[in-house]
């Protein structure tokens, strides 16, 4: 077993006591170090499940915090909502297969996407999005990925994260 390393042990310490903003700076500093990924970036799915919202990532200027996409019938949230299972795609091909956005990804210099969902309590609570080169989500880098998981899985348990902002959920 691989203990945490100290220095990464107090920035997750100091990101946790100061909340989600200093927290979603040190995972997607984690999450980028990964070699290939460019962008990390979060998601939290509303508490009613209706809507996906990002709530975090390493890339505002290209993904803004806020975006809401509805849940629908299809690929991606049957596959991170419904199974509880990551999407993987290695390729351009392989993330048209679950995410309709894809071309949109190549113009922006992107070639691989994945997307982890994140289970807390016997339900997807969130998403860790990852974009990067096509090819780089080998088995090495989707094993340092998977011992990351459990870490980002903090920013989901802040009280709230989930809400949608009054003016996005019309409250």
């Amino acid at each position: 077993m691989t203990v945490i390393d100290p220095a990464i042990a107090t920035q997750l310490a100091t990101g946790l006591a100061a909340g989600p903003t200093k927290l979603f700076a040190v995972l997607s500093e984690l999450f980028t170090a990964v070699p290939g990924v460019r962008t990390a970036t979060f998601i939290a799915v509303a508490p009613d499940k209706s809507v996906t919202h990002r709530i975090g990532t390493s890339n505002p200027t290209d993904f803004p915090v806020g975006n809401v996409d509805p849940v629908g019938d299809d690929v991606w949230n049957n596959t991170i909502l419904g199974k509880m299972q990551p999407v993987i795609g290695d390729s351009v091909d392989s993330m048209a297969a679950f995410l309709p956005e894809t071309d949109g990804l190549v113009a922006m210099g992107y070639g691989a996407c994945s997307c982890f969902p994140i289970v807390i309590g016997g339900e997807t609570r969130g998403v860790v999005a990852l974009l990067g080169d096509a090819g780089i989500f080998t088995p090495a880098a989707l094993a340092r990925i998977d011992t990351l998981l459990p870490i980002a899985a903090l920013i989901f348990t802040f009280e709230g994260i989930s809400t949608l902002p009054a003016a996005v959920s019309g409250r």
